[in-house]
């Protein structure tokens, strides 16, 4: 038992790696903000962010199937290629068009990175017999991701001097790396056994198993519905402060530091996260959902320091329902189906995204 979970530390140690340098590039971090640097209106941004939750929305439920059924090691790799081709659009096709066309693979990227790696770390823990350890993976992540695009962020003001092309070239350096990473990853034993089966079959399994669990468990849907609900009012917040912080005064070097002060807000509710296990889920989202709004509301007062503050406050409130539901619906669901409906969340996600960003675009344009 102790080679499994040696082999399992060293799989998730992998996802971390690859999870920091997912976040770390400049160029993801501060889109927005390179983007109105170009002469891109706040209107025609939320639209190419709407773009990205449509192809999202056509393409997470499949790219969990892929996951499950195909090989969640490669599902990770695909995700990769799909970073890489966003970063070539975007530096090779000057126009509207190109950028609308970069976000599209970008979320592609997204999709089939969402769940997968999830999936891959919980079944690692669970061929070790540790799924208790999965808990620490999760909040792990989250504080990675908060800490790296918090890095990223803070460095607002040499993207905008460097231009968005440097950018983007740092940024497919980055993923050259993470793909030599992703090729050493150990694929699931849950996956590797659906070979003896045929591709129909193993696709009808999952479809079955997956759609099957969402009809009879309610809470599992709610609890969905929650998450995506805080996660994108928090997600439309941050992506609007990049452009109305500069609006309120800030400059180009505070802009950097007050950005990544937002993301350690999500540290924190990280931290946070794995101190309230006795709280109930329902309670927990009325107390983030209360706290996000607030953190939004704060990007109307007009004053820099608040709406870094609100932007604390959502970061933290997100984080913090993000990881107790992320553990409690893996907890739920069946193993050889985990990525797909692990992939419902990043759905509902999306549908949320779709509605609100075209709102957030007048709200905060």
């Amino acid at each position: 038992m102790s080679d499994f979970y040696a082999s399992a530390k060293k799989q998730l140690n992998k996802l971390h790696i690859v999870n920091f340098l997912g976040n770390i590039s400049i160029a993801g971090a501060v889109w927005v903000a390179l983007l109105a640097s170009r002469g891109f209106s706040m209107q025609q941004i939320m639209f190419a962010e709407t773009v990205f939750h449509i192809v999202s929305l056509i393409s997470e439920i499949p790219s969990g199937f892929f996951a499950d059924v195909i090989g969640r090691k490669k599902c990770l790799i695909l995700s990769c290629l799909f970073s890489m081709t966003s970063c070539l659009v975007m530096i090779l096709v000057n126009s509207y068009g190109g950028v609308v066309t970069s976000i599209g693979f970008s979320a592609l990227s997204y999709n089939f990175a969402s769940g997968t790696d999830a999936a891959l770390a919980y079944d690692s823990l669970k061929e070790a017999g540790k799924t208790d350890g999965y808990d620490h993976f999760s909040s792990m992540q989250s504080i990675i991701y908060r800490v790296s695009y918090g890095l990223a962020s803070l460095s607002a003001g040499l993207a905008l001097w460097m231009g968005y092309i440097n950018a983007e070239i740092l940024a497919l350096g980055l993923h050259a790396i993470q793909l030599g990473i992703m090729l050493t990853l150990r694929e699931n034993a849950v996956v590797l056994k659906k070979k003896r089966t045929t591709l129909r079959q193993r696709i009808g399994d999952c479809f079955r198993e997956s759609f099957g669990f969402l009809r009879g468990n309610r809470e599992a849907t709610r609890l969905i519905f929650r998450n995506s609900l805080v996660g994108a009012v928090d997600t439309l917040l941050l992506f609007a402060l990049q452009d109305k912080l500069q609006g309120a005064g800030a400059s180009r070097m505070v802009l950097g530091p007050m950005l990544f002060s937002m993301y350690l807000g999500g540290v924190l509710g990280s931290i946070v996260a794995e101190k309230v296990k006795n709280i109930k889920l329902g309670r927990l989202f009325s107390i983030t959902l209360i706290l996000v709004l607030a953190g939004a509301g704060c990007a109307f007062t007009g004053n820099p320091w608040f709406m870094t503050l609100g932007g604390c406050v959502a970061a933290f409130s997100d984080d913090l329902i993000q990881i107790r539901s992320d553990v409690a619906l893996n907890n739920m669901v069946p193993e050889d189906s985990r990525a797909t409906l692990i992939s419902v969340n990043s759905f509902c996600f999306s549908v949320i995204m779709i509605v609100l960003s075209p709102i957030a675009g007048i709200v905060f344009g």
